[in-house]
This record gives C-alpha cells, sequence and structure tokens, in this order.
C-alpha cells in the first residue's frame, strides 16, 4: 500500500449510538482508521461498553485500536459509576500521592470496559479566573503544582495499563475564550510560556506521558503568522514541542470541528494543515462526512506532497507504537480471581488481561472518591461561631448546579448539596435556588432567611450569573451572616468577596457536597489549600 492509502491511520473519530451496529465500520475496517473516541452518548453501562469496545476491536486484524475517552474526573466525567474528583480538587488536596491513586482507579475502570486511553490530565495552568473552559479541570494555579500532580496522574494511569494524554498544549490556562466557540490568543513571551505554561508539559515528557493533545489557541511569541492556533503551527508542534522540548511520543489534536478551527481555516484544511505541522493524529469527534472528506484530503495532500512523506512515515510510526503499546500494556496486567481491584481476567480473544467489570463503581473506588473530596475540602475566611452549624438558627439555599460549558455532559438538575443535606441534616431548613435568580425571587429568599441568623448559599459559577451576587448582597444587607459554599470551585469568592467566609467544593458532584457539609456539621476538619490565587479577596 501507498503512504497515502494508510491515511485513515492518522485519525481518531467519534460516532453517535451504544450498539456494535452503530460503529462506522466503513471508516475503522474499510478507511483503516486508528483511533475511536468515545463520549458519554456511547456508554450507558460497564457490560454495554465493554461489548461495544470488542466490537470495535474486531474491526482491526492487526494492531489493537486506541479506544480513547475523556474522563478527567469532576465535571469532565464521560461514565459517572464512580464520582472521581476532577484536577482542581486533587490539587487541593496537596498529595500527589492520592493524584497517583486516584488516576489508577479512573484506568482500570476504564481498562475495565475496553478504553485504552484517557485522555487525561489537563495540564493547563489556570492563572486566569476567568477562563471559561479549564477552570477547575486544572490542579491549579502553580505550574509546579501541576507538573508534579501531572505526573502522579501519569503514573497511576501506567500502573494500571491505560494510555495519558497531556492536554492542552501549549497551554490553556490563561485564557477568556473557550477555543469550542472561537480562537483564543495568549500573549505571553516565550519566558514567560518558559515559566509556566510549558513547565508541567515538560514534566509529564520526563515521566513518560504517551500522547500530548494540542490547543486550539494562538501563541503570536511561537508562531508569527496572524490568527494561527498551535494546532497547525510548525513553529509550535515541530519547534516547540519536538525540537525545543525534546519530545518524540504521538501528537493529537483537540477536536478539529471546534470553533476556534471549524471558523478560521475549517475542519478539512485544518486537519491537513495539522498533520504537515507535526501532529501525528487529528481527532474529529462528531461528523462521519467530515472526517470522510479530511481522509480524502489527506491522501490528496500525501500525493500531491503537501504533506510530505517523511512527516506521514514519522506520524504512522507514532501511531503504531501507541497502538502497539496498548497491547503489552494490557498483557502485562496481572490476573486475579477474586474480583478485587486489581483483578484481571483474560479477553475473550486470551489476548490480554482486563479488569473484571466488577471494579467499575466498586466499594473500594466510591471510597477512594470520598476520601479525595474530604481531603479537598478548603475552608476560607471566619468560621468561628458558625462551625458546627445550628440548623435551628441556620438556612441552606442551593442554587441549581448544571453543566455551562460544552465539555460537560449533561446531568440531572439540581443541587447535589441540596440532596445530601436531606440525608446528613435532615433538620436543617433548605431550600433551592434557580440559577440566575430574579429580583422577585431574591426577595422572596430574603424573607424566607428573616428567621435565620447563618445564611448558607451554595453558588455556582456565581460571576457568570448576576441573580447570584444580588441575593448574597442581600442576604448581606438584611443583617444575616452569609457562608459560600461554592460548587464549582473557590472563583465564585471573587464574585462575593466579602462573605464572612466559605467551604470550597471543587465540583458539583455528591461526595465533595457531602464533604462540605460534614465540615460545617463539625464532623470533618477542613485540609484542602486554594490552588489558584484570589487577588480580590
Amino acid at each position: 500500500m501507498s503512504l497515502a492509502e494508510h491515511a485513515g491511520e492518522l485519525f481518531m473519530i467519534g460516532f453517535s449510538g451504544t450498539e456494535p451496529a452503530d460503529v462506522p465500520e466503513s471508516l475503522i475496517r474499510g478507511q483503516g482508521v486508528g483511533g475511536v473516541i468515545l463520549f458519554a452518548r456511547n456508554l450507558r453501562s460497564p457490560g454495554q461498553v465493554r461489548r461495544l469496545t470488542a466490537h470495535i476491536q474486531s474491526l482491526s486484524p492487526n494492531l489493537p485500536l486506541l479506544i480513547a475517552t475523556d474522563q478527567e474526573g469532576g465535571i469532565v466525567l464521560r461514565f459517572e459509576a464512580t464520582s472521581w474528583p476532577g484536577a482542581m480538587a486533587l490539587g487541593a488536596a496537596a498529595d500527589p500521592d492520592l493524584t497517583r491513586r486516584v488516576a489508577a482507579g479512573i484506568a482500570r475502570e476504564l481498562g475495565a470496559m475496553g478504553i485504552n486511553m484517557n485522555l487525561a490530565p489537563v495540564l493547563d495552568v489556570n492563572v486566569n479566573p476567568a477562563n471559561p473552559v479549564i477552570g477547575v479541570r486544572s490542579f491549579g494555579a502553580d505550574p509546579n503544582l501541576v507538573a508534579e500532580h501531572g505526573a502522579s496522574y501519569i503514573r497511576g494511569h501506567h500502573e494500571a495499563g491505560v494510555l495519558t494524554t497531556a492536554k492542552h498544549f501549549p497551554g490553556h490556562g490563561d485564557t477568556a475564550v473557550d477555543s469550542h466557540h472561537a480562537l483564543a490568543v495568549i500573549p505571553h513571551g516565550l519566558e514567560r510560556l518558559e515559566a509556566v505554561e510549558l513547565v508541567p508539559f515538560r514534566r509529564a515528557i520526563a515521566a513518560g506521558v504517551d500522547a500530548i493533545m494540542t490547543a486550539h489557541v494562538f501563541f503570536p511569541a511561537v508562531e508569527t503568522e496572524p490568527d494561527t492556533p498551535a494546532t497547525i503551527s510548525p513553529t509550535a508542534l515541530t519547534g516547540l514541542l519536538r525540537e525545543r522540548l525534546g519530545y518524540d511520543g504521538l501528537v493529537i489534536t483537540d477536536c478539529m470541528e471546534m470553533k476556534a478551527i471549524a471558523d478560521g481555516v475549517g475542519t478539512v484544511e485544518g486537519v491537513v494543515r495539522a498533520i504537515a505541522a507535526g501532529a501525528d493524529m487529528v481527532l474529529i469527534s462528531h461528523t462521519a462526512e467530515l472526517q470522510r472528506e479530511a481522509i480524502r484530503a489527506v491522501r490528496a495532500a500525501i500525493g500531491d506532497g503537501r504533506i510530505p512523506a517523511r512527516r506521514v512515515e514519522e506520524a504512522l510510526r507514532r501511531v503504531r507504537a501507541a497502538r502497539a503499546r496498548v497491547g503489552r500494556m494490557a498483557a502485562e496486567q496481572p490476573l486475579g480471581v477474586d474480583g478485587s481491584a486489581g483483578d484481571r481476567v483474560r479477553s475473550q480473544s486470551g489476548s490480554a488481561g482486563h479488569p473484571r467489570l466488577s471494579v467499575v463503581g466498586c466499594a473500594e473506588h466510591r471510597e477512594l472518591a470520598a476520601e479525595a473530596a474530604r481531603a479537598a475540602v478548603t475552608a476560607t475566611g471566619d468560621l468561628e461561631g458558625v462551625v458546627p452549624l445550628d440548623p435551628a438558627r441556620t438556612l441552606l439555599l442551593a442554587v441549581e448546579a448544571a453543566p455551562v460549558v460544552v465539555v460537560e455532559d449533561r446531568r440531572e438538575p439540581g443541587s447535589p448539596v441540596l440532596a445530601a443535606a436531606a440525608d446528613l441534616a435532615p433538620d436543617l431548613r433548605a431550600i433551592g435556588v434557580s440559577r440566575d435568580p430574579s429580583a422577585a425571587e431574591v426577595d422572596r429568599l430574603v424573607r424566607e432567611a428573616a428567621g435565620a441568623e447563618v445564611v448558607l448559599v451554595a453558588t455556582y459559577l456565581a460571576d457568570r450569573f448576576p441573580g447570584q451576587v444580588a441575593l448574597v448582597q442581600a442576604l448581606q444587607a438584611a443583617g444575616r451572616t452569609v457562608i459560600l459554599i461554592p460548587q464549582r470551585g473557590p472563583y465564585d469568592l471573587l464574585a462575593a468577596p466579602r462573605v464572612r467566609g466559605a467551604v470550597v467544593m471543587y465540583e458539583d458532584r455528591r461526595p465533595a457536597a457531602e464533604a462540605a457539609l460534614r465540615c460545617l456539621l463539625g464532623e470533618a476538619p477542613a485540609r484542602g489549600r486554594l490552588p489558584v490565587d484570589l487577588p480580590a479577596r
């Protein structure tokens, strides 16, 4: 076969559906696609996922396919059998070994279901509180902390035989734009990039990260061509990543259907330029026709020399090396018989080991997630005289928590704090609050709080919803002592800087809510520390 005929190997594709019949065989077997990405839309139960991934692998007669997902933890969990903590919670816990253990647990569950590659960890240093898409997906604002926890995350995955992907190179942490919607720009010079953004990626490379995902972000210090994101920049991918940082592993793009690419050079043209620039594998997550069109365009570009033969050979070498590593890592996993977290059974083909499906959502993993949530709980301000709570003089107002950015998956509406309070403090009066309460709702809630000395307000991205800020201010004006429970990380404290104190959650999930409430009830200490700077406080 000619190099052009191998173009499909440079693609990772997504599809809709949950059954083997939904898998695009014409692309995987027919076009020789090298990888598949799974989203929540594809994942229903451990057994269903195992059957789906087994079918996908059956379409590849030689090397195993890369089967990936974004199982970051926290607000990005494509499959939630265990409510794994996210990166900022782990950064707040400040225990790299805990990060390693959590990462190993995540990887064991993925491996059990036949998913051999995680598009994690996020190594963006979130120094911009206004960042709309990274935020709590980052370990924090200190590049050394991000680097240390990122390396621990990589080690945990390798212990469990799953590939890792450091993202988003060269860094998406200091943006105020979501690249799903538009092109973000980071204007800093190379000296600053070396001191902040690149530190975690250097450490990840030293830790043996299996892949690095590119950012659809424009770095003028790296790329002089205007409005050229790193994903399609030879100076970013070849000059900076390959030559300056010395990385020789797999480079994969973020999804090429994101608007930072699609509304710029276009998805198909962007794919060609990304491979020419130094990307080894391109990700097209959603649209089958774009996937087919892009494969045809890459074949044509190889044929006419726009993508040089040497560049294709390098990319194929790295893709195939990653696929071969998947097979070796799975085969090296120990076999067991007791169904514990370390247990492995042979796949139907007998060629590799997999954890038993019973590991997915097992009691050991649920307790590990709860341990991490407890370690992350962070108290700020003055809670003296408030903790332990007296339910008779306290009111809880809990804002509805639901996804607001594209990268998140839909969840049940409501607040996990409200649900946790019903179990842990049934005598505590609690009221649900809409995401952006109107003036009438604020007035009603202030009247409801008339008999309470202390009002707990469980906020949710308060800087984006002015009604939440108005509620806090109205309660303060009415003489109530306000304690915040930010459900989505510490940045809500910037929107309401004069509250008495706060107990910070880092994701709107049940273990985090329970840990925060137990702290307020005086049942557990707040051991976490803020992993980001809050300059306005």
